[in-house]
């Protein structure tokens, strides 16, 4: 990316979460614009960091976590009980990574939205390497106002991606009016437990730091989210929080994240993003990286410091499932 466009896109983004009142932050499109400055200032980073599921996932003991990954995307499509007859949306697909996961368990033909015009292009380039390349399509568009004729989809999904949204219940009414009479939608939402107390300080600036380094113009509570299932519109087959379920949680979700020196995981841990950090503000300073890379990442610090802070206190859930219906 051209030194120019990424110094802007940082800039803009920290004006957007600069605005203290959130309908100041969120409306005429703020959020859509974070989000989609977000995503092509740090998706490089995630897939080198990360993998191509940006997500967390629960973890048995002795399971590697790229096999808890995936165990976490089949589970969504069992939830959903997706067949080779099913037509599917992935609602903030990224690059595809959970997609061509799901496409290789169920043989469904999943169609990927995103609002980033730079994941668009990893998510052709990964789709053509794969093995389900002619089970997959990818549009895009913003989710607030999804670019497909109603009742088009048997099913939809989506993984850690409406937390995004500047309102919960209007992406939901999206997903709604998309699917089909009868169609079914799950999600892994992003939310504040029945543990957030408001007037705890600590609390407090923990969720704002998590809402300032993932692009979350305002994360919701697990009570606020069945609300806004029943004001969408949907019937509620099961909300659940999966941190807390008999679901493998052997490893907290959030360990890859603060955990030291290993073999395998070196690249996610705190040390090694510390050196990352300094690595990239040399480079900055030698003109061997754009302007602007140092601090694209040093967001993504406060996103790795400020998740684990709210799982240790409970107070934040990475994996709240949403499972509903449209009525018939």
């Amino acid at each position: 990316m051209e030194t120019e466009v990424l110094e802007e896109k940082v800039t803009d983004y920290n004006k957007i979460f600069n605005e203290k009142d959130y309908s100041k932050r969120a409306g005429e499109g703020g959020a859509q614009k974070a989000t989609n400055n977000f995503y092509t200032l740090v998706t490089e980073f995630y897939e080198k960091g990360w993998g191509e599921s940006f997500h967390f996932a629960p973890r048995f003991k002795g399971e590697s976590f790229k096999a808890s990954i995936i165990r976490h995307e089949h589970f969504l499509a069992v939830k959903l009980g997706l067949s080779s007859k099913d037509n599917v949306l992935d609602v903030g697909c990224g690059v595809m990574g959970p997609a061509r996961n799901i496409a290789h368990v169920s043989g469904a033909h999943i169609t990927g939205i995103t609002i980033n015009a730079y994941q668009i292009e990893r998510c052709k380039i990964l789709n053509k390497a794969s093995t389900v390349n002619h089970l997959l399509d990818v549009k895009q568009g913003d989710f607030m106002a999804m670019p497909f004729p109603d009742n088009t989809f048997d099913k939809m999904y989506a993984i850690e991606a409406t937390c995004h949204a500047p309102s919960l219940v209007g992406v939901y009414k999206q997903v709604i009016g998309k699917l089909k009479p009868g169609g079914k939608a799950c999600f892994y939402e992003w939310a504040m437990t029945d543990k957030y107390d408001p007037n705890n300080p600590e609390h407090v600036q923990i969720k704002k730091d998590i809402e300032y380094g993932n692009s979350i113009c305002e994360l919701s509570t697990t009570a606020e989210i069945d609300v806004a299932i029943k004001e969408a519109g949907f019937i509620k087959d099961e909300t659940i929080d999966l941190v807390h379920a008999n679901y493998g949680n052997d490893v907290p979700w959030y360990l890859t994240l603060q955990s030291g020196w290993s073999l395998s995981q070196t690249r996610h841990t705190k040390v090694f993003r510390t050196f990352t950090q300094y690595m990239l503000n040399t480079l900055e300073f030698l003109h061997i990286v754009p302007k602007g890379t140092g601090e694209a990442h040093r967001i993504l610090i406060i996103a790795a410091d400020s998740l684990p802070a709210g799982g240790k206190l409970e107070i934040f859930t990475p994996m709240y499932l949403v499972c509903v219906r449209k009525p018939e």
